[in-house]
């Protein structure tokens, strides 16, 4: 039952009910009223017949707008209901509810589907709720976009000043950030290189004098040496 009731309006019999007990005589001494009554009456039920067929073809829109018509003609607390059920296929739940909560406040006595109704009211809360949260994200994701193309931008406009800086100036030194913040980092001359310095300090040429020294050093101590030993372990038995 009360699923049919998410997904449905009033039923056109209990409404048809409702029209009969609200659009009856007029009271006396109005009787001049009557016609325009009448007129208003028939007017009210054939919206609210259009709205009904059109809600069971899926045309939300085009039901909603017959149900606010036959409201602003009989209004009619049931008509409330139809118009949120309308609201909530489209996706409004803020308004869903909004009419859900008239429903209520409006009707004389408790409608038998009042406590489906609040669940309605509580289901279309989080959905604005939700909505809500989406929104914030998006905005927050929109500025996040924003502030790293402005960087990106801001990057652009200072390689293209440092470019026309060099063009302007071709004999100055080129310098991009990562090198400056390089040259912060590291003093000038600590770093160099093999070509920069003289020969006599360069590691292999130093390195080059030591082997031959030491080769040369091996020749005349085998040279100069009495018993040189014997380089063999000999043979076992002799």
């Amino acid at each position: 039952m009360r699923s049919l009731i998410r997904s449905r309006c009033i039923d056109r019999k209990a409404l048809s009910l409702v029209l009969a007990l609200s659009l009856g005589a007029p009271l006396q001494g109005v009787a001049q009223q009557e016609a325009p009554t009448a007129v208003s009456d028939a007017q009210a039920r054939e919206r609210f017949s259009d709205g009904n067929l059109a809600y069971d073809l899926g045309e939300f829109d085009r039901a909603l707008k017959s149900f606010s018509e036959a409201y602003r003609l009989k209004p009619l607390p049931a008509f409330l209901f139809n118009i949120a059920q309308c609201h909530r296929q489209l996706n409004n739940p803020s308004r869903a509810a909004f009419f859900y909560r008239r429903y209520l406040a409006l009707s004389s006595e408790e409608p038998a589907n009042a406590d489906v109704v609040r669940e309605l009211i509580a289901e279309m809360d989080n959905k604005v709720r939700a909505q809500e949260e989406q929104r914030r994200e998006r905005e927050r994701f929109t500025r996040d976009r924003e502030l790293q193309r402005a960087r990106e931008q801001a990057a652009l406009a200072e390689a293209r000043a440092s470019q026309a800086k060099l063009a302007a100036n071709p004999d100055a030194p080129a310098k991009n950030g990562a090198a400056e913040a390089l040259a912060m980092q590291v003093p000038e001359g600590a770093v160099t290189t093999e070509a920069s310095k003289p020969w006599s300090r360069r590691w292999y040429v130093w390195a080059g004098v030591g082997a031959a020294a030491l080769l040369a050093g091996g020749a005349v101590y085998l040279a100069t040496a009495p018993n040189p030993r014997d380089t063999t372990l000999g043979t076992v038995g002799r």
